[in-house]
Order: C-alpha cells, then sequence, then structure tokens
C-alpha cells in the first residue's frame, strides 16, 4: 500500500453509511461490461503474519463505516482514492501466477463487506483453489453469512474493539447493534469451525486494563475463545494526536494478558507474537 499519505481531513462524529448489496444479475451484468465493482486500493504479494499458519497475500479494500482512532490504515478509511488502484484483472492475473507458491489470501480493508461485489470476488479467490482469510469488523454479518455458504470462508480476522458498551463511542458509529455483531461473528465462527483471529487494538487512552476485563469476561461468554492484543502502530492514523500520547509498553500488555488469562495472546508491531 501507498506510504506518505498526508490526512488532509479529520473525523467527524457523524456515521457513514454504505449501501453492499446488489442483486446478482446486476452485478455480472455490469461485470460484463467492463465496469469496476471491488475498489481494490493496495496489494502485498507476499505475508507470513496476516493468516498465521499459512504463506498468502492480502489485498485491500477502500471505505469503511467505521472511524476507528487508531487505524493505521487512515488513507484506505477517509480518501481510498488516494492510494493506487489494483483492477480484478490485474489481481486474478496475479493470482494465477502465484499458484504453488502461495496458499491463502487476506481480504482486508478498510471494511471489505461495504463492497457489492464482495461475494462473488471470494468466490473467484476460492475457485483459484486459495485458502480464503476475510478480515471484518463485523458490522454486516449477514455479507459474511452469505459469502460463507457460496463459497466457503477459511479463516476470519474479527475485530474486537471494545466492551459493549462502549462499542459506539470507539469506533465512530452510533448504530446499538455493534458489540451484539461482533459476538455473533464469533459465534458463527465457532459453530462453522472457521478459524478465527479475534484481535483488539490497544491503546493506554482508549482502553483501559478495566475495559479489557469488561471485554474478556465477554469472550468467555462465548467460551473462552483465543484472544490477541495488538500494539498500537504510531503511524498515520486517523487521530492524528494520538502517536503523540503515552501509551502500554510491550511488558504492559504482556503483564495485563497474563492476568486476564492464559487464553489471550500479545502481538507485537512486528507481528510476533510476544506472548
Amino acid at each position: 500500500m501507498k506510504r506518505g499519505y498526508v490526512l488532509s481531513e479529520r473525523i467527524s462524529g457523524s456515521a457513514v453509511k454504505f449501501s453492499y448489496a446488489e442483486p446478482e444479475f446486476f452485478i455480472k451484468e455490469k461485470r460484463e461490461k467492463g465496469i469496476v465493482i471491488m475498489d481494490l486500493r493496495g496489494l502485498y504479494k507476499f505475508t507470513l503474519v496476516d493468516y498465521p499458519g499459512h504463506i498468502a497475500c492480502i489485498v485491500f479494500t477502500g471505505g469503511c463505516n467505521f472511524r476507528c482512532p487508531y487505524c493505521h490504515n487512515a488513507a484506505l478509511v477517509l480518501d481510498p482514492r488516494s492510494q493506487p488502484r489494483v483492477t480484478e484483472t490485474e489481481f486474478f492475473n496475479f493470482l494465477k501466477s502465484r499458484k504453488g507458491l502461495l496458499e491463502g489470501v487476506v481480504v482486508s480493508g478498510g471494511e471489505p463487506t461495504i463492497q457489492p461485489d464482495l461475494a462473488d470476488f471470494c468466490r473467484r479467490i476460492r475457485e483459484e483453489g486459495y485458502l480464503l482469510k476475510l478480515d471484518t469488523n463485523s458490522s454486516n454479518p449477514e455479507v459474511v453469512y452469505k459469502i460463507h455458504r457460496d463459497c466457503g470462508i477459511n479463516a476470519l480476522g474479527v475485530d474486537f474493539k471494545a466492551p459493549s458498551r462502549r462499542y459506539s463511542e470507539l469506533v465512530g458509529n452510533p448504530s446499538p447493534d455493534l458489540g451484539r455483531n461482533v459476538h455473533e461473528m464469533i459465534r458463527f465462527g465457532q459453530l462453522e469451525n472457521i478459524e478465527l483471529d479475534i484481535r483488539t487494538t490497544v491503546h493506554k487512552s482508549l482502553l483501559s486494563f478495566s475495559d479489557l476485563e469488561e471485554m474478556h469476561a465477554e469472550l468467555a461468554v462465548l467460551g473462552s475463545p483465543v484472544w490477541t492484543l495488538q500494539q498500537f502502530n504510531p503511524v498515520e492514523v486517523i487521530e492524528e494526536a494520538l502517536p503523540g500520547i503515552a501509551t502500554y509498553e510491550d511488558s504492559d500488555l504482556i503483564g495485563m494478558a497474563r492476568k486476564l488469562g492464559p487464553e489471550v495472546r500479545v502481538r507485537g508491531l512486528t507481528g510476533r507474537f510476544l506472548l
């Protein structure tokens, strides 16, 4: 993804609404006419971090319906057109050239589920013989359910951002269902035997240890799945002042994880697990 983007706008408190569902025949017609459906704005051709245990690539979609202060893909969220477009033709030609070398594809963002053609895009990835990992904020669960019914999702990256009572506050979206949606997404993954990567980016000014304890209790109701605390990445984030505010050291996150329970891990800035 293109680096060096300078934020040109501040976030607002209002929610951004997207339409993500279109009739399949309409999508097919637009594809036949050569109209771009998927807004692809970045491709990492190799990653060992984003799909743990697999050699993968990661493709980024533009746009998001959240405004998380710590988001380090700010350009994708606020101004996706500032990022070089990757056409579907380019992407699938790349996948064809990497058969036997890559095992999986991570579809990330932004928030992929606001893309109108996501289900068909994921189906084509699976038809090429690749494992599919979908990263999502769980705001559009029906989209995820449909993709799994249609082609099978192998892994879900579930961003668990806050205790349910604070969800809207932290992500800048007023929907009252956000916390419940995350819980249902985790439960869905468990029931369907989908590999889950449940992760929380932790900044001291946004989440206290008390918040983490509350989140841990919510996960306990779901059977205490493995949960990863992620170190804040102090790059060009949505809340411009955040990198200048003191946050937890790696040792702090490790200490909190040990207090919370054996199923809690810590991932550092390099993507390596520290606990």
